[in-house]
């Protein structure tokens, strides 16, 4: 009968043990679980110089280039930061750069295909035509650039200014949703006279 209590604590004791450990292991679990999905890790991955090439069936649809590449897993949308600015070109069926893009700051969503820029965006287009705005989206999907903020498009006759813009990625087709400003600009032939 000396041996059955003894033995009886340390079953009680391991018990004891085993469920606390057990809780605690899951309560880690679930706050590394927590913190991914709140992205609060720090990037996985970091590149210097980095050329990320975009194409749609074997076709060269754009490159980006950047001087620093931050990335970032997360279980749901994991993504690339840009904080030191970067460069787009964008290319047609013959492989020839239709457009040029460059931006102080940017995030490249890889599940959703979208990439916002900011900061100082410069958009410009084959026919010499050039967007200024603060902040830009690329869908890659829809093959469209948009933004809700302020947009000025100077074009070879005149210069627009307004609110919210949609244009083909290639910014061959635009339109500004609320035009506020328009200035003619006066060629060489019609200023000599």
């Amino acid at each position: 009968m000396q041996f059955k209590f003894p033995a009886f604590l340390i079953v009680v004791a391991c018990v004891i043990v085993n469920f606390t450990v057990s809780c605690t292991g899951d309560k880690a679990r679930k706050n590394v679980s927590e913190m991914k999905k709140a992205d609060t890790l720090i990037s996985s991955e970091q590149g210097t110089n980095v050329t990320i090439t975009y194409s749609d069936s074997g076709r060269l649809k754009a490159r980006m280039f950047a001087p620093k590449l931050l990335g970032f897993k997360s279980e749901t949308d994991p993504y690339f930061k840009m904080p030191e600015g970067l460069v787009a070109r964008f290319y047609n069926e013959l492989g020839e750069e239709e457009s040029y893009l460059e931006a102080e700051n940017g995030i490249s969503y890889q599940a959703r295909k979208i990439v916002e820029v900011n900061r100082n965006v410069v958009v410009r287009n084959a026919k010499g035509e050039k967007m200024n705005t603060e902040k830009l989206t690329w869908d890659q999907k829809k093959a469209k650039i948009y933004t809700d903020k302020f947009v000025k498009i100077t074009t070879k006759n005149e210069i627009i200014t307004g609110v919210g813009m949609e244009a083909k990625q290639d910014f061959s087709e635009w339109y500004i949703k609320n035009v506020n400003g328009r200035i003619t600009i006066a060629n060489d032939s019609t200023s000599k006279k």
